[in-house]
């Protein structure tokens, strides 16, 4: 059985753990090093076993735009959880050298330390972005510091940090099983276009009618599920969308704003002579941009004529169609 002599220098050890946390950056060697990969997808979890003396470097993605944290979760024999304290787990930021598996020798900024408790499982959540939803209770230890891990490693060490422990249980094996955390959000990816790739302006963007910004890459974390998107302008025509955000990807919606000039569409059958206000006209199937104000269109079929006016408004587009008809009646 643990003696009350064991369970106090437990006790100072972790309390010289945590007090050394904060400190410079500390070389230290470890007996193996594992390495894995965390991927950016709901499903993704891998898993490992690690020994009371050996290390883990966690390999982030480059891209990390919905991941708020990694978590570790430990599956702890019962050798170790009876001698409480025995096992002590570390993360480092900015290793050196680069993790390697035929490397031993390390040093790095230890940002958190804690003894594995006396239970048989234990769960450790390293929080990745300053604004994210975790949450710390009886079964979860949620890292206090968020760190930027440039070097896109987060560096996990055990080693023991009792003596007298029975050779049983620092030969032990304990499973890890890493996983990102992701984000209950998606993203909204807007580009707004105008004729002549001129970049739109003036434009406000509303989101189930509440006003959102953007990035300058267009981007807005949005819910996941179905938003009504508007895009409101005094130099453009509003644009009304329907859209949905999927949690942890990124939606993609490109908007071709239309200019608030009226605009006309003039189909004719071939061979007929089309003018707008007396000129030539001779852009059929496109839209043309005319100005505010009345515009007569006239039709020559041979010697026969016809003549229509538009008041053309801002905002407004008009189709025009001339056609020819003939009619056949029996008697």
């Amino acid at each position: 059985m643990k003696t009350a002599g064991f369970i106090k220098k437990s006790i100072i050890f972790s309390f010289t753990l945590a007090l050394t946390a904060q400190l410079c950056a500390e070389s230290f060697r470890t007996g193996k090093l594992h390495t894995l990969s965390v991927k950016q997808e709901i499903d993704s979890e891998e898993q490992l076993f690690l020994g009371t003396n050996e290390s883990l470097a966690i390999k982030l993605p480059e891209d990390k735009t919905f991941i708020e944290g990694i978590e570790i979760k430990m599956d702890i024999p019962e050798a170790i959880a009876y001698w409480q304290d025995c096992v002590a787990c570390s993360v480092y930021n900015k290793i050196s050298p680069a993790p390697a598996e035929n490397q031993i020798d390390y040093s790095g900024s230890r940002a958190f330390v804690s003894t594995l408790p006396g239970r048989l499982s234990w769960v450790l959540q390293v929080p990745l972005k300053k604004e994210n939803s975790l949450k710390q209770n009886q079964y979860t230890t949620l890292m206090d510091s968020v760190l930027d891990f440039a070097d896109g490693i987060i560096f996990l060490r055990l080693q023991p940090v009792m003596k007298g422990v029975p050779e049983e249980a620092m030969e032990s094996k304990i499973k890890l099983t890493v996983k990102p955390i992701l984000t209950d959000k998606g993203e909204l990816k807007l580009t707004l276009a105008s004729a002549g790739d001129k970049k739109p302006e003036n434009t406000t963007i509303y989101v189930d009618d509440k006003l959102v910004t953007l990035s300058k890459a267009g981007k807005a974390f949005l819910d996941k599920g179905v938003h009504n998107l508007s895009v409101v302008s005094t130099s453009y025509r509003n644009e009304v969308r329907t859209l949905r955000i999927d949690r942890a990807k990124t939606t993609e919606l490109q908007i071709e704003l239309k200019s608030i000039e009226p605009s006309l569409f003039i189909s004719a059958p071939e061979g007929t002579k089309t003018f707008l206000d007396d000129k030539d006209f001779s852009a059929f199937g496109k839209e043309t941009f005319i100005e505010e104000g009345e515009h007569k269109i006239r039709f020559t079929v041979g010697d026969y004529e016809i003549v229509r006016t538009i008041n053309a408004i801002k905002g407004k587009t008009y189709k025009v169609n001339c056609s020819v008809d003939l009619t056949i009646t029996e008697e």
